[in-house]
């Protein structure tokens, strides 16, 4: 197996220059930790070529998805939780991801702050990307699991959560938090003026 070129094509999908210059989508986060909490949906309009809010709150209603050092939840901000270029797949093999068939890239770190991503799965024929996964160790008693799932909308493949999980513990407490921001409701636009007229909408 190519294992570089099968994880370029895969890759490939997420490129933002194959998305319009503006996208919008509904976003909704929830914790649960001690108590569970969920924010109300929020509409976001996006530039993609930046990851700049131009309409809506910002994203990152789930307080864990800040305090853990995860970059915020707008998945097309400049930070994101995985940046192609700053992986190297070390292994390619079939496995199956959340019931279904899967190819599995084994990732390498390239970056100095690389984001944490571990694993990338995607479809076996024609090697679109479904998830990726990683863990965070921010210290040496707790660690952050991370995980960004995607769907396809037409020709785009754009996230559909980003899904944290905090485990650890202290000399004082145990640490058992979970976070879940959905992404849902997508509409795609190329002029600026015109996303801003549905913005401006009810």
């Amino acid at each position: 197996m190519m294992i570089a070129a099968d994880y370029s094509h895969a890759v490939a999908y997420l490129d933002r220059t194959r998305l319009p210059a503006y996208v919008y989508f509904a976003e909704q986060a929830s914790a649960q930790g001690v108590s569970r909490e969920q924010d109300s949906q929020q509409r976001i309009y996006v530039r993609t070529s930046d990851g700049a809010v131009i309409a809506g709150e910002a994203p990152g209603g789930a307080d864990v998805l800040h305090s853990r050092n995860v970059n915020g939840a707008n998945p097309f901000g400049k930070r994101s939780f995985f940046k192609p270029s700053c992986y190297i797949p070390k292994s390619e093999s079939l496995a199956t991801w959340d019931g279904q068939e899967a190819l599995r890239f084994e990732l390498q770190p390239a970056c100095k702050d690389s984001g944490g991503a571990s694993e990338l799965y995607a479809d076996p024929r024609i090697f679109r990307p479904i998830a990726i996964s990683g863990l965070i160790n921010t210290d040496s008693n707790i660690g952050v699991a991370i995980e960004m799932r995607y769907t396809t909308i037409g020709q785009y493949t754009v996230p559909s959560s980003m899904r944290v999980h905090v485990i650890g513990h202290s000399w004082l407490f145990w640490v058992r938090e979970r976070a879940q921001v959905d992404y849902t409701d997508y509409k795609f636009y190329q002029s600026l003026d015109f996303a801003r007229r549905q913005a401006s909408k009810p």
